[in-house]
């Protein structure tokens, strides 16, 4: 029989901080009766840093039946593996994102809307991926039936 205890935790040796800020502003317009407008700008910044080092982590300890004790050495628990996990989970970016579209109602029930996305995002930092830096448009075209 092995009974196994884990003194502390990733958490008592490890410092974890994450800001993220947004700004959003967003318009609606009823051009006609039957035409809505729409359109929006917004501004997200992330930063996010987890810093510990890999010889302060807690070590698995047990004690067996007949009172031996000792560590226990997981194959894949090593320094090369896991002391830059903290550079991995620094992330700082910030993205753009302009918005426009809208809505024509044809009837009181039946309409069609539209909208167009231009996103930007900028990543000062790699990250698990590498540079995620890059930019993106979509959309989408769709009509509708209100019942």
């Amino acid at each position: 029989m092995v009974q196994s205890t884990q003194f502390g935790s990733y958490c008592t040796v490890s410092e974890y901080e994450s800001t993220v800020n947004t700004l959003a502003l967003n318009i609606n317009v009823q051009a006609t009766e039957k035409l809505m407008l729409n359109a929006g700008v917004t501004y997200n910044k992330a930063e996010d840093e987890w810093n510990w080092d890999f010889a302060d982590r807690p070590t698995l300890e047990f004690t067996t039946a007949t009172g031996t004790t000792g560590t226990a050495n997981p194959g894949y628990d090593t320094e090369i593996q896991n002391n830059l996990m903290d550079t991995y989970s620094d992330l700082s970016y910030e993205q753009y994102e302009f918005t426009v579209g809208g809505t024509y109602n044809f009837t009181e029930a039946f309409y069609t809307t539209a909208s167009a996305t231009y996103d930007i995002f900028n990543s000062d930092e790699e990250y698990v991926y590498g540079d995620e830096d890059g930019t993106a448009y979509y959309g989408y075209v769709g009509i509708g039936w209100n019942f």
